[in-house]
């Protein structure tokens, strides 16, 4: 059995090379889903004020804290909203979560996206359209002032390490030449079908962690993305079905432990207890050489989340990342 990945943050915060994913969970849900992670040994859990279900996230902690379980043994993730891409918007958006998850501060703060949408005044109200029917976007995202911002939730204990999420190469070196707090991960989308290796490269080499979304394909994405690759699911391919066979363990089991081995954190999303263990028990057996080269010959550089509105849109976000 190797031990559990981990990846420094800096500011005495440790991430789990393993987490928990999220993202289509209801509150009452991800309350159990939560508990039920701690229990088998999950100290790294990912949600986002976009998924509305802090509540439970926290309520599910709570239930484990409660029972014995030690706050600062977690990891726990979230994300400031799209519609809250101002400085000003930062701390406000914050507080709300932090109660919302009965936490005195998280360990680790993402931009959930360098695209900003303007703010109707409702913070639920993400992905507005406008009089005329367009998306509500905010075309003057600031990101070098917005991270400014993020930093102060630092200085003021509010969040342990900060970050972003689907920020590309230039964005991300705009911050750097002008941060105090370098960015200490960027959560992008990464899994057999679309390697990522630009992106998680030159993250590596500027000292950042890089954590993968959607490390299964996400296959309960529904109608995300373009038609191509709607019907892409790298858990039926035939070359992992086989890896699963030849080493008795499910193909889940197997596109996680790949992404393991290519130095990157993984939050799989399951609300099922038997899967959420499996997906945690990918330790106990490495990938050969050979067999990893197999699932790297895979990528077919298909973006599952193109992060597009899918609204008509008056001109294209100067932020759009990819």
């Amino acid at each position: 059995m190797s031990a559990m990945p981990s990846y420094n943050l800096g500011n005495g915060v440790t991430m789990p090379g393993i987490g928990l994913g999220t993202w289509q969970c209801s509150d009452e849900e991800v309350r159990l889903v939560v508990l039920e992670a701690l229990r088998v040994g999950y100290r790294h859990i990912d949600t986002a004020w976009l998924y509305k279900c802090e509540q439970g996230v926290g309520d599910g902690i709570k239930d484990w804290v409660e029972g014995g379980g030690d706050r600062k043994e977690l990891c726990v993730v979230t994300k400031l909203p799209p519609n809250a891409n101002r400085a000003e918007d930062v701390e406000r958006l914050l507080n709300k979560q932090l109660a919302k998850l009965g936490l005195d501060y998280v360990d680790l703060y993402l931009i959930h996206g360098p695209m900003g949408w303007k703010n109707t005044g409702d913070d639920l109200d993400m992905f507005g359209a406008d009089e005329e029917g367009f998306a509500n976007l905010d075309n003057e995202t600031d990101l070098v002032g917005l991270w400014k911002e993020m930093e102060t939730m630092v200085k003021n204990g509010k969040a342990k390490a900060i970050g972003v999420s689907n920020f590309n190469e230039k964005q991300i070196e705009r911050i750097i030449q002008s941060c105090e707090i370098k960015p200490a991960n960027n959560q992008v989308e990464v899994h057999a079908y679309f390697s990522n290796k630009g992106i998680v490269e030159y993250c590596k080499s500027k000292g950042i962690t890089v954590c993968a979304y959607a490390p299964l394909g996400s296959p309960s994405r529904g109608e995300i993305g373009s038609l191509e690759t709607r019907s892409l699911n790298p858990l039926e391919d035939p070359v992992i079905v086989e890896l699963s066979q030849a080493y008795k363990k499910t193909p889940g089991q197997i596109l996680l432990r790949h992404l393991l081995q290519r130095g990157i954190a993984i939050i799989p999303k399951s609300g099922n207890p038997s899967r959420i263990k499996q997906n945690f028990d990918i330790l106990d057996f490495e990938l050969k050489a050979e067999d990893f080269e197999k699932i790297e010959k895979l990528d077919k550089k298909q973006r599952f989340f193109p992060m597009l509105s899918g609204m008509k849109e008056r001109n294209p976000h100067p932020e759009y990342p990819f």
